[in-house]
């Protein structure tokens, strides 16, 4: 047998111990409970501290990947005029304690036609990249 072969089961058997250690490494537990994100921020004042809400902001970066019905008809030449297929983003208010319709309030921003019950034209036309969130203390 030449040295070589010689080597091969140690380093083997090493190497496949150390990638078991590494599969069961602790899995970070899953939180379901969905609780809203709700702070406060102390303000200092003339009467004391108070607390001011924390407000929660969405940078959604979007693309349309086609022809968008505007909700008023008279709006519909400022949708023809987005451009398609390109990254665009807008930045929303968002409320911590109900579920965020992304495509709705993309829709909803730039005055589109949504019919959330049923999926429509509008709503496949839009393509959702990235969200991006941004909290501050209220005033």
């Amino acid at each position: 047998m030449n040295k070589r072969s010689n080597l091969f089961f140690p380093i083997s058997t090493a190497a496949l111990a150390l990638c078991s250690t590494q599969a069961l490494s602790a899995v970070p537990p899953v939180d379901g409970k969905g609780v809203p994100a709700v702070a406060t921020c102390p303000s200092a004042t003339a009467a004391g501290t108070v607390q001011l809400p924390v407000l929660h902001f969405d940078k959604i970066i979007f693309m349309v990947t086609g022809k968008l019905v505007a909700a008023n008809p008279d709006e519909q030449q400022r949708l023809d005029a987005l451009p398609l297929n390109t990254e665009l983003d807008i930045k929303v208010k968002d409320n911590p304690r109900t579920v965020a319709d992304l495509k709705g309030k993309i829709l909803t921003f730039l005055g589109a036609a949504d019919s959330a019950a049923a999926p429509n034209e509008n709503r496949l036309s839009i393509q959702i990249i990235d969200v991006e969130y941004a909290v501050i203390c209220g005033k």
